[in-house]
Parts: structure tokens; sequence; C-alpha cells
């Protein structure tokens, strides 16, 4: 197998194929590689460490601002989203000399636009001589903190690289592939499956992210794309409509806990099973499953190592973060609980950051998820833990989503199927669960939704969805 600083000369030296497109219809990969040259003669200094927001979401500047930067000293800083407050918090954290924007934008103070549309014109060509270290920090990730408070996590040149080209060679990608992303490219899961596999791959991507279902299967038959790039929240949204797609050879789902009844209705309606990618920003992706009829097991990726430790996952992979602390082999001990099956399969049981103590017992809060969402008529359901100064040390808290149902006939469900100290002390139905772009939960809006009425009253709801009962 070629060497990654091997595979990295050959990435930036020029596109394979000039002439086929990167976003299908609108930028060549000869386009890609110009804008790439626009950001290292006008924006990239060649001999100045500097770190630069990546405040866009056009793929085509990001795919073009990520090669220019194999050649530079440049670290990206990219933001979860790209609100105001968003990249003050961000700033605090890492700060960025400039941002690269796609309009005017209200910026800390200090740091100056790049704006991403004077990047794709012109005929620059890109200078190729020099490629930087495959072990420097090369993009910084500021995660939106879905279960914690948000983080910022480096990952190198290999990180990122070593991945994609993985990815690319594991799954059969080739230029004739086509991928349609409901994703964004500012999360580890979109940036890697919808803008570096394809552009170490020679691959296409269809311009737009698609949100909606027959957004999504419009895209997909219009385009005939034959890779899906989704979420378990998209996919569950395409269980409501007839689903049809006879171009798609490949369903890729990551972020979240792919439901089984959205999986096994998708490959009814389709005949493909969803791909469930695992893996986190900062350890990368670490296994797979092929979801049909039911939930098998995750397979490790051939080129990740991996034990369980006292129930935990630990793993050994180029792809970790090189803030992650590491045992004397190299291994990370992950926070997700797992057992083995076998030699090369384990079965994930939840997360250590899933269990908390309510009056000095243990409490699992996705066994309480899991209790609700087998309700009939419950689509979703949030569980958390809210610190409390009473003897409880928390206290349980429950958003669910879901019709004609109400929180009383919910905790009646509960009753026979979790301990007393397990109910939860709140609960509120709603017609839809807060979430990010990236299909994972939003907790502090999803906390403000819980917190908004204290008295636990039955009246009527806002807009999205019922008070507490």
């Amino acid at each position: 197998m070629t060497s990654l600083p091997r595979q990295l000369e050959k990435l930036v030296a020029g596109p394979t194929y000039p002439n086929a497109y990167y976003i299908l219809s609108k930028y060549t990969y000869e386009d890609i590689y110009t804008i790439a040259g626009n950001f290292q003669r006008y924006h990239f200094s060649s001999d100045v460490p500097e770190s630069i927001c990546l405040c866009v979401n056009d793929r085509a500047v990001i795919a073009g601002a990520m090669l220019a930067a194999l050649t530079r000293p440049v670290t990206l800083v990219i933001p979860h989203t790209c609100s105001t407050s968003v990249l003050s918090r961000m700033y605090k954290t890492h700060p960025f000399s400039r941002a690269v924007v796609q309009e005017p934008t209200a910026l800390p103070r200090g740091v100056a636009p790049i704006f991403a549309d004077r990047c794709t014109i012109g005929g620059t060509q890109m200078d190729a001589s020099f490629v930087r270290h495959p072990d420097s920090v090369f993009v910084k990730l500021f995660t939106g903190g879905s279960t914690k408070t948000p983080r910022m996590w480096s990952k190198t040149v290999r990180n990122l690289f070593s991945e994609a080209t993985y990815q690319a060679a594991a799954l059969g990608i080739s230029p004739e592939d086509r991928f349609a992303a409901t994703v964004p490219a500012n999360h580890i899961y979109g940036l890697l499956f919808s803008t570096l596999v394809p552009l170490v791959a020679s691959a296409s991507v269809i311009d737009g992210e698609f949100t909606y279902p027959h957004e999504i299967q419009d895209a997909v038959k219009q385009n005939r794309a034959n890779i899906l790039v989704s979420t378990p929240l998209h996919y569950k949204m395409l269980a409501g409509i007839s689903f049809t797609a006879e171009s798609l050879c490949c369903a890729l789902s990551s972020a979240a806990r792919l439901d089984p009844a959205d999986s096994r209705l998708f490959y009814e309606q389709t005949g493909l099973g969803i791909t469930e990618i695992f893996g986190s920003t900062e350890t990368g992706g670490i296994a797979s499953r092929l979801c049909r009829d039911n939930q098998p097991h995750f397979n490790p990726f051939d080129c990740i190592d991996w034990k369980i430790v006292d129930g935990l996952l630990a793993i050994r992979s180029e792809f970790i973060s090189p803030e992650l602390p590491v045992d004397p082999e190299g291994f990370f001990t992950t926070s997700d609980r797992a057992d083995p099956i076998g030699s090369d399969t384990f079965e994930l049981k939840g997360r250590t950051d899933r269990i908390v103590k309510v009056g000095g017992k243990r409490v699992d809060l996705d066994e309480i998820r899991f209790a609700i969402t087998g309700m009939p008529k419950v689509r979703d359901a949030a569980v958390i833990c809210i610190p409390v100064d009473s003897g409880r040390e928390n206290e349980i808290w429950a958003l669910v989503a879901a019709e004609a149902t109400t929180g009383k006939e919910i905790r009646q469900h509960l009753l026979h199927r979790v301990q007393g100290h397990a109910l939860p002390r709140r609960i509120r139905v709603v017609e839809a669960i807060p979430v990010s772009p990236a299909g994972k939960y939003e907790i502090t809006e999803i906390k403000n939704l819980l917190a908004a009425d204290l008295n636990e009253t039955t009246q009527p709801a806002t807009t999205t969805g019922r008070k507490p009962s």
C-alpha cells in the first residue's frame, strides 16, 4: 500500500481527472485545484504559521482550502455552526487571525474576513513543491457539546487523510460514484464522508444539503446518486414516505444510534441495508455494521486495534486526536461500554457518561430512553440528568416526541419497566426534539424546553410541543 506521504504528494500534485466534476455540474476538479491555488497565492502564507477560521458550508471552498493547507503552515479552525456566539466562544478557546466567510459576518474583534467567492475565480495554479508533515495539526474542530460542554479537537493531516483514504478504499469508491449528503461539512462525519472521501477518490458530490424527505429523494433520483450520507434523524423522516431510489448502492448513517425499525423499513423499501458508522470527532471512525432486518454487532475497521478494558472499549488508531491520552501500548480507553462477541466483533452497551447516580443508586439513562421509545406512539426521546441540591444528587428529565400521548401515560408505562428511583421527575411531550444539523441532540435547547414550566402544568403547549403533564 502506498505510504501516506506519497499519497499526499500525489494528491497536491494535481487532479487525476481535471475535467470530471467534484461538485456535480458546478465545479470540476480543475476548478477545485484553482481554488486551492488562489488560497495559496493570496491568503495562506508559505512561512508564517497561522490559524484561519473556515466559516463556510460550500464543499468546493472547503476542499480547496484543505488542499492549500496541505502545502502551507495553516491550521484550519472549523466551528460547528457560524453564529456570532459560537465564533466568539471558539475564538476564546483558540484565537484565529482571519476567517473564510461566504457573506459579511460579525467576526471577533481584529479578525479579518476572506470572502469565499473571491477564491473561486481566477486561474492560479496550485504550488505542490512542499507538503507538510503528516503529524502536524491540520484542523481544529469546535464541537457543539451535544452531551457535554463544547470542545476543540485537533486533527492531524494523518488523522483526516488516513481515514479518508481508508474509507474510500473500504467502500470501493470510484470516480463514477455520486454522493448525496444530508449532513454539513463542518462536522467530522460530513467532513469525511461528503468532502474528503470523494476528494481522494475523484468522485462527485451533489451540490447542497438536503433536509426534507422529498428533497432527499429528488436529489438522489434527479442526479442518479448512488451513495447517501445521512443520519438516523433523516432515515426516520424517510420512513414517513414511500422512499425509492434505484440508483443507490450504499447508504451511510452516523452521529447517533440508528433506530432498528427505521433501518428495517429502509431495507424493505430499497432492498439496501444501511451501513452505520460508529465513532466520534476525537476518535475518528472505529467500526461499522450493516443494518437490514436486524441490528448486528459492530465490526471494527481492519485498521483499528481494539480491546475491552474493565468493560470499556479501548482502541489504537491513526485516526484519534493527539489530545487523547493513550496507554504505553498506544490504546485510548473510550467511555463506551462494550462486550466482545467472539474475537472480531463487539456489542455496544451504552456510555459511562449515561450512567448517573440518583439517591445513591445507579441509573442508566439509555435504559429509560429505550423504554420510552418502545411505546407505540413515541417517535423519539431525550433523557437527561439535572444536578439538584436535594439528597437525590440528580433528577431525571425526559423530552418525548410523540402524538396523542401524555406525560402521565409515559410515567405509567415506565412504572413496570424501570426502578422507582429511575422514573423521570419531569416529562414533556413535544412535536419534535431539537437536533443540530449533524443530527445530534441540542442539549441546551432540550434543557430549556424541560425547564420552561417548573410547575408541570397541563396548559396548552407552544408550537414546539405540549407542556409537561
